[in-house]
């Protein structure tokens, strides 16, 4: 069986139950998309700090947000301050992303979680 991967760096846990290959990589397959993951991979951020990491304007890293999320590859929480406003803030969802592409045109998305399940499955299509 011919394959080829791409794995991407995270951090956290997430919840992969809906991660559909198509939507994944239709999501990596933006360049401002894949900058907001990697900001996000460093540590969580909120839309603004994306915006102002990634040089994108808040209303596409809004949109990105919420692409990334729906692909599984962001986890939303909000930031407790001090203040009455709690942003929301994305992190990454996975310690490793990892598509392969088999022959028949399959595509199997996997992530793992290495930190907190010791490098096991936790999701494949």
């Amino acid at each position: 069986m011919n394959s080829s991967s791409l794995s991407v760096g995270g951090v956290a846990a997430h919840n992969s139950q809906n991660a559909d290959p198509g939507v994944v990589l239709s999501a990596l397959s933006d360049d401002d998309s894949r900058r907001i993951l990697a900001a996000c991979d460093e540590q969580a951020m909120t839309a603004q700090e994306c915006a102002d990491a990634c040089d994108v304007p808040l209303s596409t890293v809004y949109r990105k947000l919420g692409t990334l999320s729906d692909a599984s590859l962001l986890e939303e929480s909000r930031r407790i301050q001090a203040a009455n406003h709690h942003p929301r803030e994305y992190s990454t969802s996975f310690d490793t992303l990892s598509l392969s592409l088999a022959a028949g045109s399959d595509v199997a998305v996997e992530f793992r979680n290495v930190a907190t399940d010791g490098g096991s499955t936790t999701e494949e299509r």
